[in-house]
C-alpha cells in the first residue's frame, strides 16, 4: 500500500534530484505568502460586530458557565467553540488585540503548511505550480471570509485546519497514532462548529481510495464517533437544526429577510433548503452565485458588471475546467481503480465538495464552502503541476503547447490578481472596522453594560485602541481599485 501512496502521478510526486530543496522551497514561499497576509490582519482592529458581543459573553459567564450553556442550547452545539474563546480570552490578560491576531496568523502559516505537505513537491515542474495553488487557496473567494473576519477567532478557518489536518493524516503513512488523531481531531472539530464533521468525510473518502494513514479501525472508530454525535444531538441534548427564522440569507438577486423567509417557503421549508445546497455547490466551482445571491447574473443584465466580477467567474470557473481536464486524463487510472496522490486529492475533492453543501443547507454563506474552496485549490494546483509536466514532455513547435502554455498563463495571471485584491480586502476591512469604533463611541449602550464595570472597561480599552490605530485602509491603490479588487 506505500507503493501505490507514492506512486507518482504527476510532477508534484516525481522524485528528482534536489526534490528536498523543491519542497522547502514550496514551504518557504507560501509562509511568506501567509504572513504578509498575517501582517496586514494585525493592522485591523478588531471587528464590533459579533465579536464584541462574544467577549463579553466569555467575561460575564467565565469558562465553565460558558461551555455548559452550549449544551443547553437548542440550535447548536458548539462547546469546544466557546472554550477557546474562554481560554484565550483568560490568556490574553487584557491584550485582546495581540492574542487573537497571533491566533489568526499562526492559522494562516498553519493554513499554507498543511497545504503544502499535501502537494508533495517534487520536482521543479512540482515547484513553479505552487504560486498558482497558493494564490488560488488564498484568493478564493470562499477564502476570504476567513481572514477578513474574527468572532474575535475566525472558527471557519479552525475548520479548514482541521480539514487539512485529516487530509494529512489520511495521505500519510500508516501509523497507529494516525487513528488516535483522527478520532481526537474529529470530535474537536465537529463540537466546535457543525461543518467539522467534514473531518470524517475526508477520512472515509481517502480510506475507500485506499489510503491507509487512518486505518480500518481508525475509520470504524471516527465512524462510531459520527454516529454518538448524531445520537447525542437529536438525543439527550435535544439540540435541533436551525430554523429559518434564525437569519437572513440570499435567494435569487437579493437577501431576504427571516420574515420573507418564512412567507416563501413555511410550509415547504425543504426547497429553500434545496437551493442553498445548489447554490454552495455552483459557488465553489464558478464563484456564482455569492452568498445566495446571483451577483454576476444581476450585475450583467442590469448593465452594471465589473472587471473583478468577470475575473472572479473567470478565474474559478477555469480552475474547475483544469481539475476536470486533469481528470479526464486521468480516467484510464480511474477505472482500473489505480489510485495515485492526485488522484486521491481529486475524489476527497468531489466528497468535500458535495458534503459541505450538504452542511450549508440552512442558509448559504461563501465562507461555510471555505474547507470545499481549499480542496477545489488542492485539486487545481495538482491539475496545474500535471499539465507543466506534459508540456515538458511534448515537442517545443507543437501548436498544442502554446495553447495550453497560454491557458496556464491567463489562468495564473487572473488568480495572482485576485491574491493582490485579498490585501485591498484587508486594507478596506481595517478601515471599515476602525470607523465602526468611532461610529459606536466607547460609553454605547448598544451591549448593556452600565452595570458591568468590567464588561464598559474592556469595552473602553478596545475602542481607545481601535482609534489608536494607523490602519493602512486603501487610499495606496488607484483610485478605481474597487472596480477590480473584490472588498465590502
Amino acid at each position: 500500500m506505500n507503493a501505490t501512496l507514492e506512486q507518482s502521478d504527476s510532477a508534484t510526486t516525481l522524485a528528482a534530484p534536489g526534490a528536498r530543496w523543491w519542497h522547502r522551497a514550496a514551504y518557504g514561499y507560501a509562509v511568506i505568502v501567509a504572513l504578509g497576509l498575517a501582517y496586514f490582519i494585525s493592522k485591523s482592529p478588531l471587528q464590533v460586530n459579533d465579536c464584541v458581543d462574544n467577549l463579553l459573553e466569555v467575561q460575564r459567564q467565565g469558562f465553565r458557565g460558558t461551555v455548559v450553556s452550549q449544551f443547553l442550547s437548542h440550535a447548536f452545539l458548539r462547546p469546544f467553540l466557546w472554550a477557546q474563546l474562554a481560554i484565550s480570552f483568560d490568556l490574553a490578560n487584557g491584550r485582546y488585540h495581540e492574542m487573537y491576531k497571533a491566533i489568526h496568523a499562526v492559522q494562516l502559516v498553519a493554513t499554507a503548511l498543511l497545504f503544502i505537505n499535501l502537494l508533495r513537491v517534487r520536482s521543479l515542474a512540482g515547484l513553479l505550480a505552487v504560486p498558482f495553488g497558493v494564490a488560488v487557496l488564498f484568493g478564493a473567494h470562499t477564502f476570504t471570509g476567513t481572514i477578513v473576519e474574527g468572532f474575535p477567532i475566525n472558527t471557519f478557518l479552525t475548520i479548514v485546519v482541521c480539514c487539512l489536518m485529516a487530509a494529512n493524516l489520511s495521505l500519510g503513512r500508516p501509523a497507529w497514532w494516525r487513528d488516535v488523531a483522527a478520532a481526537v481531531l474529529f470530535v474537536f472539530a465537529a463540537f466546535t462548529v457543525e461543518s467539522g464533521l467534514l473531518v470524517w468525510v475526508i477520512v472515509g473518502a481517502a480510506w475507500l481510495t485506499g489510503a491507509r494513514g487512518v486505518s480500518t479501525r481508525g475509520v470504524i472508530a471516527t465512524t462510531t464517533l459520527l454516529v454518538g454525535y448524531f445520537v447525542l444531538r437529536f438525543g439527550p441534548l435535544h439540540v435541533g437544526m436551525p430554523a429559518l427564522i434564525e437569519r437572513s440569507s440570499g435567494f435569487g438577486f437579493r437577501v431576504l429577510d427571516p420574515p420573507e423567509l418564512i412567507a416563501l417557503f413555511g410550509a415547504r421549508p425543504w426547497l429553500f433548503y434545496a437551493y442553498n445546497v445548489a447554490c454552495q455547490l455552483l459557488t465553489v466551482l464558478f464563484a456564482e452565485p455569492k452568498g445566495g445571491v446571483f451577483v454576476f447574473v444581476r450585475r450583467l443584465t442590469s448593465g452594471e458588471l465589473l472587471p473583478r466580477d468577470v475575473m472572479a467567474v473567470a478565474s474559478t470557473t477555469g480552475a474547475t475546467l483544469l481539475i476536470a481536464w486533469y481528470v479526464w486524463t486521468r480516467r484510464g487510472e480511474w477505472r482500473r481503480g489505480v489510485f495515485g496522490h492526485g488522484e486521491r486529492l481529486a475524489i476527497v475533492f468531489l466528497a468535500v465538495w458535495i458534503a459541505n453543501a450538504v452542511l450549508s443547507y440552512a442558509y448559504t454563506k461563501d465562507v461555510i464552502a471555505s474547507p470545499a474552496g481549499v480542496f477545489h485549490a488542492l485539486a487545481a494546483t495538482m491539475a496545474f503541476a500535471h499539465a507543466l509536466a506534459r508540456i515538458e514532455r511534448m515537442p517545443s513547435f507543437r501548436p498544442s503547447v502554446a495553447g495550453l502554455t497560454l491557458v496556464l498563463m491567463l489562468l495564473s495571471t487572473g488568480w495572482a490578481v485576485k491574491l493582490v485584491g485579498v490585501h485591498y480586502h484587508l486594507h478596506d476591512t481595517a478601515y471599515l472596522n476602525r470607523n465602526d469604533w468611532m461610529e459606536m463611541g466607547p460609553t454605547t449602550t448598544r451591549w448593556q453594560v452600565p452595570e458591568d464595570p468590567r464588561g464598559a472597561a474592556m469595552i473602553r480599552e478596545l475602542y481607545e485602541q481601535a482609534v489608536r490605530m494607523r490602519v493602512p485602509g486603501t487610499y495606496f491603490y488607484p483610485g478605481q481599485g474597487w472596480r477590480y479588487f473584490e472588498s465590502w
